[in-house]
């Protein structure tokens, strides 16, 4: 394949993952609950360990890749949804522990099912065959870009 060939097939790419951007709008949320405060949530949700407080707020910004006041700042926004909560570390009271609340875990129960029930139609959508083969794409376009971060690393 020749560089122009390539460009061009990168540019159409492009293209298509923009298209993606245009059909959820600008501010799309779930459950009155916006993209970026919901992944916190899940991260809460994937990365409390059982009988645990919470998290530390240093511990969400760096598994969630974003500094420490835009973590803050969400958890300002849902704990006055009641979907969060703050504690102190009972054995360093200096340490803040983020955890979900009851209505918070339920929250992202709901909003995984209805992820799931779209990704549902979009296999039946698909079909099998498709679907595999989708599934193998991303797979390897996720081990592209690991690999692209590796060679930054190691820079």
């Amino acid at each position: 394949m020749e560089n122009g060939e390539k460009k061009a097939i990168a540019e159409e790419l492009a293209r298509t993952i923009m298209r993606f951007k245009k059909l959820d709008g600008p501010h799309i949320s779930f459950k009155g609950v916006k993209r970026s405060e919901f992944f916190l949530l899940a991260t809460l949700a994937y990365n409390s360990p059982p009988d645990s407080q919470g998290i530390k707020i240093s511990d969400l910004s760096a598994k969630m890749d974003i500094t420490p006041p835009a973590v803050t700042h969400m958890i300002n926004s849902l704990e006055e949804m009641g979907l969060v909560m703050r504690l102190a570390d009972s054995s360093d009271r200096r340490v803040v522990l983020v955890s979900l609340t009851t209505k918070g875990e339920e929250v992202v129960k709901k909003i995984q099912e209805e992820f799931l029930d779209k990704l549902i139609g979009l296999v039946e959508f698909l079909g099998e065959k498709d679907s595999k083969e989708f599934i193998r794409l991303l797979s390897l376009n996720l081990a592209y870009h690991k690999e692209m971060c590796r060679q930054n690393i190691d820079e």
